[in-house]
């Protein structure tokens, strides 16, 4: 994905995507939602972010040129916001599952991933921790059934998650903010 700063004369400016153009027909695009995630009162992060971009921003202007879309991968950042009230040494787990979007009830559900990512549930260097995602392919070409276009119109049909799951963690405690940027592709129907 293309970044390029919208500074005149070398100053440093804000940061924006470009968006690259595949074909006449065909586009590739970043689409971020924002948001956090908090432990459940039993102490639980659990969740599964659909492959869904329609909560990002720019989806109604991009849904109204093009007529297919698919997500081809993305990155979750996350950046702690929990204080030192919270357990310190518990695990998360992070796996994309590229077809299922039900949400882990137990580590064993992450751990048996081929890719998984583990990270601190709390972090004090305030750095951004990141988790990269892409739908299978070879040689570039996307594999499965999730190389199929889907209609605008029904992007909760989707499928895949990405998946995290921890426990032993602080009860309704705010651990994370996250940045969570697809990458979509649009194309026109033929």
């Amino acid at each position: 994905m293309g970044r390029k700063t919208g500074a005149k004369g070398g100053r440093r400016g804000r940061v924006f995507h470009v968006i690259k153009p595949i074909s006449n027909s065909m586009t590739r695009v970043a689409l971020p939602i924002f948001g956090s995630i908090t432990s459940s009162g039993a102490g639980v992060l659990a969740g599964a972010f659909g492959m869904d971009p329609s909560g990002a921003n720019k989806w109604t202007h991009y849904a109204s040129i093009f007529d297919m879309f698919r997500v081809v991968g993305g990155t979750l950042r996350l950046v702690p916001v929990c204080t030192n009230q919270v357990v310190l040494n518990a695990m998360v787990l992070f796996a994309f599952d590229n077809d299922s979007s039900a949400t882990p009830t137990a580590k064993t559900d992450i751990a048996n991933y081929q890719e998984v990512t583990q990270l601190p549930a709390v972090w004090t260097s305030g750095a951004v921790r990141t988790f990269q995602f892409a739908r299978p392919s070879r040689n570039g070409t996307m594999q499965g059934t999730t190389s199929l276009w889907l209609d605008e119109q029904n992007p909760s049909s989707s499928p895949g998650a990405v998946k995290f799951y921890g426990d032993g963690l602080s009860n309704s405690i705010t651990y994370y903010s996250y940045e969570l940027e697809y990458i979509v592709e649009f194309m026109y129907r033929s």
